[in-house]
């Protein structure tokens, strides 16, 4: 089996093999089938997302858009391919906000010049739950009980040093308090851990526990979105509450840079076009999802500030080597 560091060094051999070629002009694009690059598995939310949108993206240009996974090596596997194709806007890949932390550990050869993110068309947020019987009614009485307990309670979410460790980080952070983190290999697993008793707290994506959110089995103290969360509205977020911690898991979509402004350009305004569609909206509101309004340049800012950001965090977790 293939190890990262196998991976990254052929990503390596491929990323100096094709950094010189030049990009394809787009007059006219799209001429031919755009091809969709999954990194995740297929049934995947991202995998699912990706679909969905090559369905309704292939009726709004007028052309073919088949979907293909190549897992592996935290995404190195899809982007050390796409790194092989010309850089003309017929090779599409997917992308999350977890390659900011792939990129931060160092897992691929690659940084966010390498690719332009047109747009992400999906985000999540965190939130941090109790189960229904805690004594924790709000955040600040949980932040208040391990200011004073330091490590006094059991916290965990899914994945060591990934996006829920990240936001709890942030909010140590920004409330001055100490608490260990128990890493778990699912989302749905420390929530089952929640529910008997197995923790104290977990850092969530809501839409993950909504069953238990909606029996009163969890109750959640803070949401990380900025404002209040169309699907969990009566959450209070962490900024209302005193904590500046406003984060988001998102999907979308990128390109190689170079990519002719005439080929990414088209490909954001049919982006556009269906996102304005009733089958796209439902398919969002099926699955709770928002997405990010934000340009083709901001959403270079965001990658290029989360990837500082995570780097910073995993130095000062210990978990960047």
């Amino acid at each position: 089996m293939k190890t990262l560091k196998t991976l990254a060094a052929a990503a390596s051999l491929s990323l100096l093999a094709f950094t010189l070629t030049a990009p394809v002009q787009a007059a006219d694009y799209p001429e031919k089938d755009i091809r969709f690059v999954v990194w995740s598995a297929a049934g995947s939310p991202l995998d699912s997302m990706m679909r969905q949108l090559a369905r309704q993206l292939s009726a709004e240009l007028g052309v073919q858009v088949p979907v293909e996974n190549r897992t592996g090596g935290s995404g190195a596997v899809a982007m050390s391919y796409v790194m092989t194709q010309p850089a003309d806007g017929y090779t599409v890949l997917s992308t999350t906000a977890s390659m900011t932390f792939t990129m931060a550990k160092g897992q691929v050869p690659f940084s966010p010049d390498n690719f332009t993110v047109l747009r992400a068309l999906q985000a999540e947020p965190s939130a941090v739950a109790v189960r229904g019987d805690s004594d924790f009614q709000t955040m600040e009485d949980f932040v208040e009980y391990l200011q004073q307990n330091p490590n006094g309670l059991r916290v965990g979410g899914y994945a060591s040093a990934g996006f829920h460790q990240f936001v709890f980080y942030r909010l140590q952070e920004e409330a001055d308090f100490e608490a260990a983190w128990i890493p778990f290999d699912g989302g749905n697993e420390a929530a089952m851990a929640l529910l008997g008793g197995h923790l104290d707290a977990a850092v969530l994506t809501p839409s993950s526990a909504l069953a238990q959110i909606e029996s009163g089995e969890f109750r959640l103290l803070g949401i990380s979105t900025d404002g209040r969360d169309e699907y969990f509205p009566d959450t209070p977020t962490f900024k209302e509450q005193g904590y500046d911690v406003v984060e988001s898991i998102w999907r979308g979509v990128m390109v190689r840079s170079g990519t002719p402004d005439e080929a990414t350009d088209r490909l954001l305004e049919a982006i556009a076009a269906v996102e304005q569609t009733e089958s796209w909206q439902e398919f969002m509101r099926n699955n709770m999802q928002s997405s990010l309004d934000l340009t083709k340049d901001e959403m270079q800012e965001l990658v290029r500030r989360e990837v500082e950001s995570r780097r910073t965090f995993l130095e000062n977790s210990g978990n960047l080597n």
